[in-house]
């Protein structure tokens, strides 16, 4: 359905997601009727955030769907979408000063994109801003988590002297660290931004590790995408955690809401893979809290004592992940200020934390409107 009312419609909150991911309301060429292309991978979403924005308006909030294709001024937006027992287009102009922002930019326009859209100060963004900057950029989260994270290194740029300097002054890193047996003479290469285990690469410095890394840089400039990468060594961790039935290469995520841990789960890696993600072909299996292992928790309460030095953490969605070496190490990861909302329709357990999961962000939504009205 199309709804061509021209005036600008206030809302309360706007979900912002990627044009690289979600089609514009406004887009011609688009034909489908929902947001996420039936195609593609991203489909799931649909379903999601049907739910969320029926989650919302049950909640007394109103709520639109929008693209970072459709922003034209801060809080303003030229199309939207919304949701009433069918997906509308709605070629009219949408407005808020809350915005569940989805968008992470891949290109310098949608950096231009996003400054323009948050530019102004009444502007509030369900990410929470200084977060972002830690944990979005995956040396910012090692830098300011050192005695908990991976030692990780950024390559400056795609010459092979660059690539070669981020290398040694890695190593010289790995030569000091206390837990060093962990490491083996592998690599691996991630953006510094990335999330989802895409433009995530391990290398092999033995074997024309340089020429890969260059490749890679070759191919991004081919695509006409802006990759910032990173060096880290790469864990043996194939024999780290173990729960019940399920080993191998496993990482462990605590999704969480200000202080709280909300959800728990874990990511098997796929035979032969050494990513975790369900983008990636890993199994994500929910565990219950109490067999999370107390040094897991005992970290977890150390990193939230950092972010409270830092910034405040009310009304924060956010994940924390964790893998343990073959030598009963444990390493915090990476932190993630944008969890995916969607599930594997294969698995009803998925659905059900999905949905647990976007409840629990529209009650905090409520709070946000209810403070700011």
């Amino acid at each position: 359905m199309v709804d061509m009312d021209t005036k600008i419609k206030p809302f309360d909150v706007i979900v912002v997601y990627s044009e690289s991911n979600a089609n514009s309301a406004r887009d011609k060429q688009y034909r489908e009727k929902s947001p996420f292309s039936s195609k593609g991978k991203d489909r799931i979403y649909n379903d999601s955030y049907r739910y969320f924005l029926l989650r919302c308006k049950k909640k007394g909030i109103t709520a639109a769907f929008a693209t970072s294709k459709d922003i034209i001024a801060p809080s303003l937006f030229q199309s939207f979408w919304t949701y009433d027992k069918e997906w509308i287009r709605n070629n009219g102009k949408a407005y808020s000063q809350i915005l569940f922002d989805k968008f992470t930019p891949s290109t310098i326009e949608q950096k231009k994109k996003l400054k323009l859209l948050t530019s102004s100060k009444s502007v509030y963004t369900f990410s929470n801003k200084k977060m972002n900057d830690l944990f979005r950029n995956k040396l910012n989260t090692y830098k300011y988590f050192k005695e908990f994270t991976i030692p990780t290194v950024e390559i400056t740029n795609h010459s092979k002297r660059n690539i070669i300097l981020a290398k040694t002054k890695l190593d010289k890193l790995l030569k000091k660290h206390r837990y060093r047996v962990d490491f083996n003479d592998q690599y691996i290469m991630k953006d510094k931004i990335g999330a989802s285990g895409f433009n995530m690469y391990k290398i092999d410095f033995d074997k024309f590790g340089s020429k890969e890394i260059m490749k890679c840089y070759a191919l991004d400039k081919k695509n006409k995408i802006i990759i910032s990468y990173i060096l880290q060594p790469f864990i043996k961790c194939d024999k780290g955690f173990s729960f019940g039935k399920y080993h191998g290469l496993i990482d462990l995520r605590l999704m969480m809401i200000n202080h709280k841990i909300v959800q728990t789960f874990i990511r098997i890696a796929k035979k032969g893979n050494f990513k975790c993600n369900e983008h990636q072909g890993g199994n994500l299996v929910y565990m219950p809290l109490k067999i999370i292992p107390k040094d897991v928790l005992t970290m977890t309460r150390k990193i939230l004592e950092k972010l409270d030095a830092k910034l405040d953490l009310k009304h924060s969605l956010y994940a924390l992940d964790f893998m343990r070496s073959n030598n009963g190490n444990l390493y915090f990861i990476e932190g993630n200020t944008n969890p995916g909302i969607g599930w594997n329709h294969r698995k009803k357990i998925n659905e059900t934390k999905s949905k647990e999961q976007i409840n629990l962000i529209v009650n905090e939504l409520k709070l946000i409107t209810q403070e700011r009205s």
